[in-house]
């Protein structure tokens, strides 16, 4: 399967405010990770900044996250509503390296919300 499970994304614009509005901040180098706590299975969000010219750039920059966080497995995403807001470095780092931190802030996140 080439897309996220439907189960596993955020829909709705309503979600993606709620995390947006109520949740904690992770920030690295190629995203900021906002989450907040809930009980299942993560479901992810992915928003690009405009300072990344051009939606052209904005799209791969998305394009490159989604493909990232898709091969961190669903094994260890658990507890956990995430939005990974692009920065500029999505956009030249290796695809190993943006999973890497992926993985890492995810965990930070559910060591975070006890999950």
């Amino acid at each position: 399967m080439l897309g996220l499970p439907r189960d596993a994304r955020l829909r709705h614009s309503s979600e993606i405010q709620a995390v947006f509005q109520q949740g904690r901040r992770e920030e690295r180098r190629a995203f900021v990770l906002l989450w907040v706590p809930r009980p299942g299975p993560a479901r992810a969000g992915f928003a690009v900044s405009r300072q990344i010219r051009g939606a052209v750039r904005r799209n791969r920059a998305r394009r490159r996250l989604r493909a990232a966080y898709r091969g961190l497995g669903s094994s260890t995403l658990r507890g956990v509503d995430v939005v990974f807001v692009a920065r500029a470095w999505a956009l030249e780092a290796p695809l190993a390296e943006l999973r890497a931190e992926m993985a890492s802030a995810h965990a930070a996140a559910c060591r975070s919300a006890g999950a």
